[in-house]
Formats: C-alpha cells, structure tokens, sequence
C-alpha cells in the first residue's frame, strides 16, 4: 500500500475508534473520547476528513453491532459469546470506500479477550507473539496485512511479540498509543493515564490525539518505562526488566508507587479486597517491595514495618489499613 494511502487509513481507523468509544464506552470514557475527536479533527484538514468517513461508516453500519464489539469488559456470561468475535471486521465495513477509495482490508485475524477480577489469562497469536492479560483487563486484537493492532480498553497486558519488519505491532488506548517490531513489554491502562515498561527491545510511544504520521514523543528500551498522564505529560523511570510482569510469575513488585495504588492493585487479585483509609497521609506513603500474590496476609504483616501504618481485621477475610495513630487497642 503506498505511504500516502496508509497514512488516510490510520487517521480513519484512528477517527473510527474515537468515535467508537464515543459511543459505545462508560459514561466517563465516551466524554473523553468526545473530547478528544473534537480536538483531533480541528489539528489538521486530514483529521477532518477522516472524522467525516468515520461518522459516514458509523451510520451506515450496525452501530449496536459497533457498540458490542467495542464496549468495556461485559458480563460473564456475554463475555464467553465475544470471547473471539471479529472485531475490526466491522471496521471494513463490507464495501465501504475509504478515503482514499480504495476498500478497506478486512483482517486475516481478530480476537476479543478480558478477564475478571483475579483472573488471569494468556493467548499464543498465530505469529507466535503471546499475550498475558492481568485481573480486569480488555483487549481486541486485529492482524492486517501490513500491521498488527491491539486496542488496549481496560487494565495490563504484557506482549511478547514476534518480530516482523512488514508488520509493526501497535497498542492503541485512550491515553497514548505504542509502536513495536518485536520485543516484550507491558502496557497498562489507568484512569489517569497510561504506562508502557520494556523488558527487552524498543518501543515507540505517542500521547493521545498525535496524527498518525508524527515522531514518536519517546522511544523505551529494555528496562525503560513512562507514565503518559491523561494532560500528555512523559514521566520516565527505570524498571528491572524482570520485574515487567512479574505477576505472571505470582508476584507483585512496586517500585515507589503510592500506597493507595498499591492497594488497588492488590485488589485486582483478591477476591475479599483490601481497604484503605482515605487519608492523605496514606496517599503519599511510597511502598517498594516485591509479595507473594497468593499469601496477602505477608503483604499485611510486613506494611506496619514498613509505614507507620495498623492493619485492622474486621471478620469474614476484610482488613482495614489505617494511620498508626488512630489505633485503638483491638487492632494489630
């Protein structure tokens, strides 16, 4: 496909996906995907164009079907029928001229995977590339002739993917967008942002709303990382690259992430989740540590020795993380 014909179809895709999500997300996804397409279509004449084919396809097609395919993680039990569903088979439309007339390709392969609270799951793709979904996550996964593409909605994946020079593997989400040839890293979603950690090889990461064409804000190698906030803001670390999905292996490593979050992230795997007290001072405690994911009760008994914090039972499997100084004489 010629350069100029590839670059009209990303910005549709891109604009198809905006107004997707527009549509079909959660309330506060769909505001945000709103917002961003109208940004996005006022950057540049192409944009526009390409939001015009995006709303003409969005029309002309079954947008309940649109909805169902792209919408955040279903119920159980719907999720076993969309388990492999053909995703962005609805994105060629059956005959729907692109822009630049030419049809749009429909993918040799789709899949639709999520999973639920402390569940997880791993998918070999038919190129060898494997991927690993944490607790709570959704994916879709769509392979074109000249690109692979997964559209990351909800939680982390770690990718293995199988190098191919003709066919780039890219990761769009809400926040932000990366780009590999083959190498392994993880990518996950959060509500403020979006963080890519390599273990090995390079990965190309762009902030939401950037043309399809533009450089990359930052490129990772192996034990980089950035948090891309949901304002565009690059925030870079380094990682141990075998810490890059360590749950895999049934631990979770922190690295100065506050408390708060680390507790969330500890609930993703718990079926009795943890509470925090909703304090300040908590917030900004920094936890770094690595714990075993099926033995909370060592991550509980370790965290008073490591904050000044009390750890609280209140019966049937709950606990309560508090400040030190509001312990009373039945906590421990």
């Amino acid at each position: 496909m010629p350069a100029g014909e590839q670059s009209c179809q990303r910005l549709f895709e891109h604009a198809l996906l905006l107004v997707v999500r527009q549509h079909g997300a959660a309330p506060a996804a769909a505001a945000d995907a709103a917002r961003e397409l109208a940004a996005w279509r006022q950057r540049d004449p192409a944009h526009e164009s390409a939001c015009q084919a995006a709303l003409a396809a969005w029309q002309q097609t079954d947008a309940r079907t649109l909805r169902d395919e792209f919408a955040l993680p279903p119920s159980p039990s719907e999720r076993k029928r969309q388990t492999r569903r053909r995703l962005t088979t609805l994105l060629g439309f059956g005959g729907l001229a692109l822009l630049t007339g030419h049809l749009w390709l429909e993918p040799s392969f789709t899949l639709r995977a999520s999973t639920a609270q402390a569940q997880t799951e791993t998918h070999v793709l038919p190129d060898g590339s494997r991927l690993d979904l944490a607790p709570r996550s959704d994916v879709a996964i769509a392979y074109h002739r000249n690109r692979r593409l997964a559209n990351l909605l909800a939680g982390e994946v770690r990718f293995d993917v199988a190098p191919d020079t003709q066919r780039p593997f890219e990761i769009e989400t809400r926040h932000g967008r990366a780009r590999v040839l083959g190498t392994a890293f993880s990518v996950r979603v959060l509500d403020d942002g979006l963080r890519v950690a390599v273990a090995h090889g390079r990965v190309a990461v762009w902030r939401a709303g950037q043309p399809a064409d533009a450089l990359p804000d930052t490129e990772l190698g192996a034990g980089d990382a950035v948090f891309v906030t949901s304002s565009g803001e690059l925030q870079h670390s380094r990682v141990a690259p075998d810490d890059i999905g360590a749950w895999r292996q049934g631990w979770l490593v922190f690295d100065g992430i506050p408390l708060d979050q680390a507790v969330e992230r500890w609930n993703d795997y718990l079926s009795t989740p943890l509470a925090i007290e909703q304090r300040s001072a908590l917030a900004n405690m920094r936890l770094t540590g690595s714990f075993p994911i099926n033995n909370p009760l060592a991550f509980l008994e370790a965290l008073p020795r490591i904050h000044p914090v009390v750890v609280v039972a209140q019966g049937d499997g709950h606990y309560l993380i508090r400040q030190r100084s509001t312990a009373s004489s039945n906590e421990k």
